[in-house]
């Protein structure tokens, strides 16, 4: 009995100091001291360790270290660092024994354990108390497994960033990255891993070889030629037939005798169903398979009631064998395999923030390698764990322009790849692995074989719900779930094997797919399907209690709800909507549909309302931008019909930039017709020039500051590269949006009386064409009411960016565009089927792709005639060449050319001699320049309209701009630009914080600055350039008449223009000063004097306050509106951020909303994988 007293008082003492030491851990992350924190207790040895407590109904000897140990070294070269040090950090895992056995386990008395114990901690054990009581304990410890954790920091490279790896990396993928595949004028090359044309990689079995499966590899040419490129015959392919293919050394025309391509792809899939499955890149092939779903009859019946219906059409492929096929593929080279953190340092500052980017750069890939370490081996295998991050993407699409012909496509992306490669529709990284099929026809005919109901839109509603978690109940099989909790072996294509383990980390949808997803009823009480947040508080967005609500409200599945639901409706026979059913669902929007993820994910605790990730194109481009306009347009119809045409004209005479940036846009924009989400981006970035003067004026500044901050919140959700700071400037942004928002629409859109678009009026006044013209003409009613709405999901969705961004990676790594790109290739298979059976013949064009991608790596666009790595690169054709004397005397009048030898010349000595370009050429004497001769033609290049660059600023000053501006009119071959300079507006007050665009105007062409030449090394980047509409055209500046300073038949200028600072992320991050890498911004005095004012008062603006606080945005703000009437903007935009500043609204304090740290916690719980 005394040794069992003994046992027991040591083990409660090891307890008790293992619960010391955790607390420890726990005090000296919050103590700003950590040493006062280990005052009585000594420190461990430095391990990066976790301690876990094994109960004792499940012994098992001690391991030490749960690290793999065959992971390969990597050279420090791989990681770009000369010496990296590891860090150590110590988390205490406490597992305690809930047995209730009174037996002392025998290894418990070990004494190698206890001395190691021993040592770990630096303690002796007490004396022995006498026995309190003879009843056992109830719990024992066992075993204590070390989790050892090999972290490591690289060096902080060029651009200031490191990396910081919890694991030690077996390879790093990024050395196989070229900048080709990173640039945007290359196409992505996947080819580029040195591996010969039909030499094997290891571990990665070679296809079947050409020509396979036709006789001759001039057949072969031949088809890939029809199953590959574009769809439609033109130029361009004509071109790639005879190059490609009539060109080849091994085409033989005779080869085609007798030929007939209809035969030569039933020999491919004949070909393709008799070849043996080998190799795992041939066993994810198609399935066929029908879904049952239960269709309630609304009989009362204990054994349950409902009719059996078989919907046919599923065509997938299991995912384990695409998870298996993906990875043994040359792409998965790119793979990265191991999670890290990118730390950013300012060179200014010196202080480090996290960067926020890819996927396996976040928090959430982070925590499942860190679970997936911990996770015990009960196989004994010590093969690497690593994670197979899957995205998947789900959009019903229509396939033809014209009829009804649609599929449902179901995309599978692996998160593991570099987004940038992973976007491109061209990349072969979509994986498409199910066409959903919707319920037929005929289900209406069966419906009313049993139920005597008119109206059956409820049922059919039901078993879309039903039909959709049943196709992804057979995705999610066995073989799934077993991979998921165990693991799979795969042989990589490096030849080394690894333990790989699927989670499922985003799935990207727009909102009704979401609805499906969530099982929830659209457009409910709660229509957020991440949230339980009501639909009447969907307009407080950007205030403090939106966002505790947002954690407090999250969305958890109600099983017992549902399983109530479901018994009312088959065993009870009562209605889907009937009151029995809706008092259970409908506070919670819920739908009588059991969730296929939750049902056979969660018991691995897999939580699924996390993975429904945010969608910028459907709901801020398609959804905010697209009201935001469209309301924008009733306002002026309603002030005067003929401003629209001024709207239009406006918009025409905006330039396009770039090379997909801003487009030209279309003749009649104000219809608001068949516009894509491009088309509402380019609106939003150059509406604040379109609308200005139209509206009156104490609503013009409302409106611009509206657009302003629309554009402001658009760009900085659409970075590719977020760090601490701009998630904080995105949030604040969200806030002066919020508020700007409930502003318009209660004084501005509140003073007129709005009514739908003429085009959408007519559109539903247009009479059916199965009416019959003898039918009498109902009169039309005249225009619809329709007001500007701000209850809606899409802008409720706003709220949960920030989080996303932290949590998941940058917005475009999870965008459903790349999976509106992937559509491209289903509507191209499409177009070359008969329209019959399309999803099985989509399912065959998709094999034929495969397998042709996997014989030869095809080139689907035109090569870059540039290199990336090249600051500028200027064409050196022949066709643009000009004679000086010519060139002089044929524009002799023209005042652009005024001085032009010797400007030019200045400007070469001065390049030549060395002299440091301060703004201003410094000045030869003629004998000086008569040194300098041209031997031959001068070859230039002439750009497109408005081609306008930005420098670096030389001024000195308080009011300095960070930039000057230039108009391009000639680019040499001898690297000179020539310039039409612009200048600062200096009567005109600009900034981020007051809401306004920089403004310029031309020189006037009497000054000798006004033409100019520049060194293109000098230029920062192309700017987009708006005209000023309402401060009209000018010709003081220049001459009236063309000029050869001006485009075309221009008789006259713009009297002023607008920086658009909107154009693209690259602009607003330089005029932001939010850039990474942006070295420029580091060493200009006035950009970051510039940037340092917008980010104080961006952050200062959170003090200011929560503007109109009450639920329905409504606050006493008639002084601020009456005062508002175009004067200083400061008044306007303090009306803004300062709503409720006379003590109308009610104000929630930190305890009302949650304080900081207990809503980062509540966040941080939520999003465990």
């Amino acid at each position: 009995m005394a040794m069992w007293t003994t046992m027991h008082s040591a083990c409660e003492y090891y307890k008790h100091r293992l619960d010391l030491q955790a607390q420890n851990f726990k005090r000296a992350s919050e103590d700003p001291k950590p040493a006062r924190a280990f005052k009585k207790m000594k420190p461990c040895p430095p391990s990066n360790a976790v301690i876990q407590i094994i109960p004792s109904h499940k012994p098992e000897p001690s391991t030490g270290s749960d690290m793999p140990i065959d992971h390969t070294p990597l050279a420090p070269n791989q990681l770009h660092t000369a010496a990296p040090s590891p860090s150590h950090n110590v988390t205490v895992d406490h597992t305690m024994n809930s047995s209730d056995s009174p037996s002392v386990p025998s290894d418990f008395a070990d004494c190698s354990h206890n001395e190691s114990h021993q040592s770990c901690q630096q303690d002796e054990l007490p004396e022995p108390s006498p026995p309190v009581s003879q009843d056992p304990p109830a719990s024992l410890p066992t075993h204590v497994i070390l989790h050892v954790f090999d972290s490591i920091r690289t060096c902080f490279n060029k651009f200031g960033i490191a990396r910081e790896y919890r694991h030690r990396p077996s390879y790093n993928p990024d050395e196989f990255v070229s900048a080709n595949q990173l640039s945007n004028i290359y196409p992505c090359n996947l080819s580029a891993d040195g591996v010969p044309d039909g030499e094997a990689l290891p571990g990665y079995p070679s296809p079947h070889q050409p020509p396979w499966p036709w006789k001759n590899m001039s057949i072969w040419r031949l088809m890939s030629w029809m199953m590959t490129g574009s769809s439609q015959k033109s130029q361009a392919e004509v071109t790639r037939l005879v190059k490609d293919i009539l060109q080849a050394d091994d085409f033989d025309i005779h080869d085609l005798k007798h030929f007939d391509a209809h035969t030569e792809m039933r020999r491919f899939d004949a070909a393709e169903d008799s070849a043996p499955k080998t190799s795992l890149l041939e066993g994810d092939g198609w399935k066929q398979a029908d879904v049952e779903i239960m269709v309630p009859s609304k009989e009362k019946n204990r054994n349950r009631n409902g009719r059996l219906f078989s919907v046919s059409g599923l065509f997938y492929r299991l995912l384990i064998a695409v998870i298996q096929a993906a990875f043994l593929e040359p792409s998965s080279k790119l793979f990265h395999l191991t999670p890290f953190r990118r730390i950013w340092k300012s060179p200014t500052t010196g202080c480090e923030q996290w960067l926020y980017n890819k996927l396996y750069t976040s928090d959430a890939w982070i925590q499942a390698q860190d679970e997936l370490q911990k996770q015990r081996r009960d196989d004994g295998c010590r093969l690497e764990r690593v994670v197979a991050g899957l995205m998947f993407w789900s959009d019903s699409t229509r396939l033809a322009q014209f009829g009804n012909a649609s599929t449902w496509p179901l995309y599978l992306f692996f998160r593991n790849m570099l987004k940038y490669v992973r976007s491109r529709p061209n990349s072969a990284a979509c994986h498409p692995v199910a066409f959903i099929p919707t319920p037929p026809v005929s289900i209406k005919s069966f419906i009313c074989t049993f139920m005597q109901r008119k109206n059956i839109d409820d049922v059919l509603t039901h078993c879309k719900h039903e039909l959709f978690h049943g196709v992804w109940r057979i995705l999610l099989d066995e073989e799934f779930i077993h991979a998921y909790k165990n693991g799979i072996v795969i042989k990589c294509h490096d030849g080394i094997s690894r333990h790989v383990f699927p989670r499922i980390f985003t799935y990207s949808a727009d909102y009704p797919e979401k609805v499906l997803l969530a099982t929830i009823c659209d457009k409910g009480i709660c229509p957020c399907p991440c949230c339980l947040t009501p639909k009447s508080q969907f307009n407080c967005i950007g205030y403090l209690h939106d966002l505790s609500q947002r954690v407090k409200q999250l969305c958890t599945y109600f099983t017992e709800k549902v399983t109530q639901a479901r018994n009312a409706i088959f065993t009870c026979g009562a209605p889907i909507k009937g009151d029995l059913v809706e008092s259970i669902l409908k506070p919670f929007s819920l739908v009588p549909t059991v969730n296929s993820f939750v049902d056979c994910l969660s018991p691995l605790g897999f939580d699924f309302f996390p993975i429904l990730v945010v969608d910028l194109l459907h709901e801020f481009e398609l959804g905010i931008i697209k009201a935001v306009m469209t309301h924008l347009m009733r306002l002026l119809y309603a002030i005067d019909p003929r401003k629209i045409v001024v709207v239009d004209e406006r918009f025409r005479s905006i330039p396009s930039f770039g090379k997909s940036s801003i487009r030209r846009f279309p003749k009649n924009v104000s219809s608001m017709k068949q516009q894509v989400a491009r088309h509402f981006e380019d609106m939003l970035q150059c509406a604040i020039p379109v609308f200005e003067g139209l509206f009156p004026d104490k609503h013009n500044n409302i409106i611009r500051i509206l657009l302003f901050h629309m554009a402001e919140w658009h760009a900085l959700a659409k970075l590719h590269l977020h760090s601490d700071e701009t998630v904080v400037l995105l949030s604040q942004s969200l806030r002066k949006l919020g508020a700007q928002l409930r502003r318009f629409s209660k004084f501005t859109c509140s003073a007129f009386r709005t009514f739908k678009l003429p085009g959408k009026t007519a559109a539903c006044h247009r009479k059916p064409k199965h009416m019959s013209e003898f039918q009498p003409s109902v009169k039309p009613a005249g225009p619809r009411p329709k007001s500007f709405n701000l209850f809606t999901y899409k802008l409720h969705a706003l709220g949960d960016y920030m989080q996303s961004i932290k949590v998941f990676g940058t917005t475009d790594s999870c965008t459903t565009q790349i999976g509106e790109l992937a559509h491209r290739a289903i509507k191209k298979f499409y177009q070359m089927t008969n329209k019959k059976d399309v999803s099985k013949q989509l399912v065959q064009h998709e094999r034929w792709q495969t397998h042709l991608r996997q014989q030869q790596n095809l080139q689907m666009e035109e090569p870059a005639m540039s290199l990336p790595e090249l600051h500028h690169h200027l064409s050196d054709s022949w066709a643009n060449s000009i004679n000086l004397a010519v060139f002089l005397s044929s524009n002799s009048g023209d005042p652009a050319v005024k001085d032009f030898i010797p400007k030019l010349k200045n400007h070469l000595l001065s390049c030549v001699l060395g002299y440091e370009y301060d703004g201003d050429e410094h000045q030869f004497s003629d004998s000086e320049r008569n040194d300098l001769h041209f031997i031959n033609n001068l070859y230039f290049m002439r750009p497109g309209y408005n081609c306008t660059i930005m420098t670096l600023s030389r001024e000195e000053g308080d009011h300095a701009h960070p930039f000057w501006y230039a108009q391009v009119l000639r680019a040499f071959l001898i690297q000179v630009l020539w310039v039409r300079w612009l200048i600062v507006d200096p009567a005109y007050r600009w900034g981020l914080n007051d809401a306004r665009l920089p403004r310029v105007g031309f020189v006037p062409a009497t000054d000798n600055g006004a033409f100019g030449f520049l060194d293109p090394s000098f230029v920062i980047r192309g700017c987009h350039l708006i005209p000023a509409f309402v401060q009209g055209c000018s010709d003081a500046l220049l001459r009236c008449g063309p000029s050869i300073a001006r485009f075309g038949q221009e008789a006259d200028d713009w009297e002023c223009f607008y920086v658009n600072i909107f154009a693209d992320r690259d602009m607003f991050a330089h005029f932001a000063g939010i850039g990474v890498g942006h070295d420029i911004q580091y060493n200009s005095v006035a950009i970051r004097r510039h940037c340092s004012e917008y980010l104080e008062g961006s952050l200062n603006s959170e003090n200011e306050s929560n503007d109109d606080s009450d639920s329905t945005g409504d606050t006493a703000m008639e002084d601020d509106s009456e005062s508002d009437d175009g004067g200083a903007d400061n008044d306007a935009y303090d009306a803004v951020v300062n709503d409720g500043s006379d003590g109308s609204s009610q104000e929630f304090s930190d305890e009302e909303s949650g304080s900081d740290s207990e809503f980062e916690d509540n966040v941080e719980n939520r999003y465990r994988f």
